[in-house]
């Protein structure tokens, strides 16, 4: 069985399978015939001609996914981009004449990953401009949280076990108002990064959504709109192998790592949309 050859001038395996070894479920391709297998449940077994469509989805509490359906609108699989030969797998849906929807359901055109007449640069996103760049980059906390919790427990422990002997002992008459302070004090360092980091969003680590164009950064349900244009760059940490992406100002915005899910993707997001790498001033 040949390869088939897309009209972009990519090539297609005959058989090829999507997210393999990437522990869930696995697409197997073999020609005209796909196949299901899921982690824990019975596979199923399909020819690609029964597929009427692909769109796009975001399950509650999930990140975006392709949906490959059928006639009666029910779904014969699905996958992301960001799998293992799930670009592959776009591209052999694409050679084999499914039509691509909108999430509105809309038709779409398939945008096409050759050089175009102007000879302009072809973006890492062009093929997923409906389908994406669609996807949720669970980002790293940029500020030590960690480091302020273990030392307000541990500075708060060692006054409990020492200081409360030692003011008992040398506060005399004084000694409940001097232990009522100590225990304020031991409080306000075992609580207070906790509500340090609640006050600054980084009690739990934001969540970055991108949409086509639009990059939002979610924490606690509420977001804030975050523009190519307004991201001066973003340069590595080396201590924690992460990349901090910041302002035209220098002003942090977020931390991410490659090594994360749609870590890659991201970092095609914005070297397409012209955000360098380069240290801040």
């Amino acid at each position: 069985m040949m390869a088939a050859c897309t009209g972009a001038g990519l090539t297609v395996p005959a058989s090829f399978k999507v997210n393999e070894g990437g522990g869930g479920r696995v697409i197997i391709v073999q020609g005209p015939v796909v196949r299901v297998e899921p982690p824990l449940r019975k596979g199923r077994t399909f020819f690609i001609r029964q597929a009427a469509g692909l769109t796009v989805r975001r399950p509650r509490g999930r990140s975006f996914e392709n949906v490959l359906f059928d006639a009666q609108g029910e779904t014969l699989c699905r996958f992301t981009t960001g799998e293992k030969n799930g670009q592959v797998f776009l591209q052999y849906l694409r050679s084999q004449g499914v039509p691509f929807y909108r999430p509105d359901g809309q038709p779409l055109e398939p945008v096409p990953a050759g050089p175009e007449e102007n000879d302009e640069t072809i973006r890492h996103t062009d093929m997923e401009k409906a389908f994406g760049p669609r996807f949720t980059l669970q980002l790293r906390r940029t500020e030590p949280i960690g480091v302020w919790i273990a030392l307000g427990l541990g500075l708060g422990l060692l006054l409990f076990l020492f200081g409360f002997p030692a003011v008992a002992i040398l506060s005399g008459s004084r000694a409940a108002w001097s232990l009522d302070i100590l225990l304020a004090v031991i409080i306000i360092l075992i609580a207070g990064p906790w509500v340090l980091a609640l006050a600054k969003g980084q009690l739990f680590p934001p969540v970055l959504a991108v949409e086509g164009d639009r990059m939002r950064i979610i924490t606690f349900g509420c977001f804030r709109e975050l523009r190519p244009e307004d991201v001066g760059g973003f340069c590595f940490h080396r201590s924690d192998e992460c990349y901090i992406l910041y302002d035209k100002k220098g002003k942090t915005l977020a931390k991410f790592s490659m090594r994360d899910d749609f870590g890659p993707q991201f970092m095609d997001f914005l070297t397409d949309h012209n955000v360098i790498y380069r240290q801040r001033i």
